[in-house]
């Protein structure tokens, strides 16, 4: 295998994935992407930075603050989309995709915790982000 077999065995993909909690098909469908994606490492190395400066200055009530918010801002990095089965309807609650909507279900009292847990697990498989060989 040269280097670009090995680029092309690496690549990744955005994936979508039906959000099931406890199995129960929703028909709410999220476009994720790897944590190798452009918008996910700018996140990081964000993050990253303001970790080393507030590091030096030893603030750590704000680097504590810091981590909490980045959590979110990392999860909403992974998501592409989402998409309803049905269609999107403001009225039947399905709302568009827009970063708005989904901080607000992030902040939702009973799904944000759901939701985040979803994300976290199905961004954490590299395996699930490669394109699959047809030899395989």
């Amino acid at each position: 295998m040269n280097l670009n077999e090995i680029k092309n065995a690496v690549q990744t993909q955005d994936r979508e994935i039906e959000f099931k909690p406890a199995g129960t098909p929703t028909g709410m469908f999220f476009i994720l992407r790897h944590e190798s994606s452009k918008e996910v490492q700018a996140v990081m190395r964000a993050f990253q930075s303001k970790v080393r400066d507030l590091t030096l200055k030893r603030k750590t009530t704000a680097y504590q603050n810091l981590v909490a918010d980045h959590e979110d801002k990392l999860r909403a990095a992974h998501v592409v989309t989402w998409r309803w089965e049905q269609g999107a309807d403001e009225d039947e609650g399905r709302p568009e995709f827009s970063k708005k909507e989904l901080s607000a279900m992030f902040n939702d009292s009973v799904l944000g915790y759901h939701i985040k847990k979803f994300i976290d697990e199905e961004v954490g498989s590299l395996d699930d982000f490669l394109s699959k060989s047809e030899d395989i």
